[in-house]
């Protein structure tokens, strides 16, 4: 049974139209299963109820849900994850004004398809169904039930119970697969307590697969639970998937901590946010106009929140106008762009619009802002401009493919086809050497460039000694804002393009000089002659600064100049030789090793006739840049 596809279908209409009884006329099915519900003779809570159908191979699933004005909300929760509407208007009573909301509703939340069930039919003559039919037509006319079957039916006589089974079945084979994220999801719309199983959730899963012994993650409560068991249609299955009505047991976790508006997924997959931003259309029914920063209801999955609306187009939307918004929430919640939603008022509580969720973590927006605007306008578009958008968004931040899936919840297959594209297309940039490549849109890509540029240049300015620009100094500056991969993969690029020069692991840019003051020049010459004169024995730094009253800061600038051009050459901490004593000296033990093939420090020492010091410098620096390698107390070629 679990891999038989599930076609759910949400039955709406005014209470007291039959919706309840007309279910259990197709499935022999009480749906009304609370004690309250019995007494009252009206349903509270979801029911899911399964019309079992021989030789059938999908299972349609009911949902049906309350009529009475008061519980509109719990009826967002069901029909926000239905396949196909069963509208019901009793015969005897017409369309209702709740009949017109439920019908709305259907239409905000985006439903495709339907048939109309006329309950009641035993109460009125051949003549008003006839009458009844043709009201229903002008009322549907150019919506999603525009051409759908209207039957008449009695759930007591069980007229016409026959031929509105074989249409649903019929609706049902027009029902395609939904798409598929292949990331877990499920709005949770029950929670109950089963004696001796413990605590159980259900709902409908919108994507990817749950399996027993998953542990999943309740959002946005930030908790995480171990399945223990998983049923669907009443049969204990392993695994249940997309499109399927599931009830999971979670194992060590009270009731009280769960309700319905929470969200089971795959851990980490959803961000909580107290923001959302959407397309909103205003219902022309509803007669005022809507402010800017109006307090509304807000239903999202199975959540009911709520938030401010801020308009962010204008100060005002008028009946039968759409717009593009943000909502302000009073508490969190998650959900996917592309998610259905429904605004009602605050108080009277009525109906009055909805639509579908553009970006589901958004920033605040500055309202009229145009950038704002074209950006959630491409994310209204394909999913290249969808992906794109969501890449820009990241900014400076590089996302992989799978981030960017978890953002949008697309196929795996669709998001990675079109990152390939868009990156050979050179709208985004690869960035390689994370555990999975990961990408930056060419803008932020091009900007970090010059960012990057721009940090060198500054440095070399404030720098006028330094021919180069400390490595791990230039990192720092960018890491604050980027990853160190973005930095790793800019810094090469620059390389590759001729714009920046690099020298061990100091950079600066290509054909830049140092351009000295006469009087610094004079300096670097005089300490140039000091090192160059003394050959292999030279001086200590800070004896020529000494000698030559130089501050500590003015002297180091001199030096590191000396070494950025090569003119002097570090081989330890405290021996520094001219590069002309350098040579020398690499020529004469290179000599020595031809004839011997071995050195030691007391043999360089009497051959330079130096102290222990000097020699032990140049043997270890050559050791150091792999020109010979140390064996035991004698040095030989590498």
């Amino acid at each position: 049974m679990s891999e038989v596809e599930h076609v759910i279908i949400g039955t709406a209409g005014h209470i007291d139209h039959g919706k309840t009884l007309l279910v259990k006329a197709l499935t022999g099915i009480d749906a009304d299963t609370l004690a309250e519900e019995k007494r009252r003779g009206i349903t509270i809570e979801l029911g899911f109820i399964f019309m079992e159908a021989s030789g059938y191979d999908k299972q349609i699933v009911f949902i049906d849900v309350p009529g009475h004005e008061k519980l509109v909300k719990t009826m967002v929760a069901g029909a926000s994850n239905i396949d196909a509407a069963l509208l019901v208007i009793a015969a005897d009573e017409g369309i209702s004004m709740q009949t017109r909301e439920h019908f709305d509703i259907l239409n905000l939340l985006g439903i495709e398809r339907g048939i109309v069930a006329l309950t009641k039919a035993d109460l009125v003559n051949e003549e008003q169904i006839l009458e009844l039919k043709d009201q229903a037509k002008s009322f549907l006319k150019g919506s999603f039930l525009g051409d759908a079957p209207i039957i008449p039916v009695s759930s007591v006589s069980g007229t016409g119970v026959d031929d509105l089974k074989q249409a649903l079945l019929n609706l049902g084979k027009t029902v395609e697969i939904r798409q598929d994220s292949g990331i877990f999801r499920m709005p949770i719309d029950r929670v109950f307590t089963m004696c001796g199983f413990g605590t159980v959730i259900a709902g409908t899963i919108l994507s990817g697969e749950v399996k027993e012994g998953d542990r999943i993650e309740i959002f946005p409560d930030k908790l995480t639970v171990k399945v223990r068991g998983i049923q669907v249609h009443h049969q204990k299955v392993e695994r249940s998937t997309l499109g399927k009505r599931t009830a999971l047991n979670l194992q060590d976790i009270k009731k009280e901590k769960l309700r319905r508006g929470q969200c089971a997924g795959k851990p980490g997959s959803l961000t909580p946010t107290y923001r959302l931003d959407g397309r909103l259309h205003l219902l022309k029914s509803y007669v005022k106009q809507l402010k800017n920063r109006t307090r509304v209801r807000l239903h999202v999955g199975t959540e009911e929140i709520i938030s401010r609306l801020v308009l962010l187009e204008g100060d005002i939307l008028l009946p039968g106008n759409e717009a593009l918004v943000q909502f302000v929430l009073e508490s969190p919640t998650v959900s996917l762009p592309g998610d259905p939603f429904v605004i009602r008022t605050f108080s009277p509580l009525m109906t009055i619009g909805g639509g579908k969720i553009l970006d589901s973590a958004p920033l605040k927006h500055k309202r009229f802002d145009s950038r704002t605007l074209k950006g959630l306008q491409r994310l209204e578009g394909d999913i290249a401009e969808t992906v794109e958008q969501v890449v820009m968004d990241s900014g400076s931040i590089p996302l992989s493919s799978s981030e960017v899936r978890i953002k949008i919840g697309e196929p795996e297959n669709a998001v990675d086809k079109t990152v390939r594209e868009m990156c050979e297309a050179g709208q985004i940039i690869k960035i390689s050497g994370h555990k999975e490549i990961k990408y930056l849109h060419k803008n932020f890509y091009a900007d970090l460039e010059k960012k990057l540029t721009a940090f060198i240049k500054s440095y070399l300015e404030k720098n006028p000694h330094r021919m180069f620009m400390p490595y791990e100094e230039l990192r720092s500056r960018l890491l604050k804002l980027t990853d160190n991969q973005t930095f790793k993969t800019i810094l090469d690029g620059l390389l590759v393009k001729k714009i920046i020069d690099q020298k061990n692991s100091d950079v600066s840019l290509v054909g830049f000089e140092v351009k000295l003051k006469p009087q610094d020049q004079e300096l670097i010459q005089k300490i140039e002659n000091i090192f160059k004169r003394t050959g292999f024995s030279s001086p200590l730094p800070e004896e020529i600064r000494v000698k030559m009253r130089l501050k500590q800061k003015i002297f180091m600038n001199l030096m590191h100049s000396l070494h950025e051009k090569g003119v002097l050459v570090r081989l330890s901490e405290r021996v520094i030789y001219h590069r002309d004593s350098f040579e020398q000296a690499k020529r004469i033990v290179m000599e020595h090793l031809k004839i011997n093939q071995t050195i030691t420090v007391a043999e360089l020492r009497d051959k330079l006739k130096l102290s222990r010091k000097y020699a032990t410098a140049i043997l270890e620096y050559f050791d150091n840049i792999g020109l010979t390698k140390r064996e035991k107390d004698a040095h030989i070629l590498k």
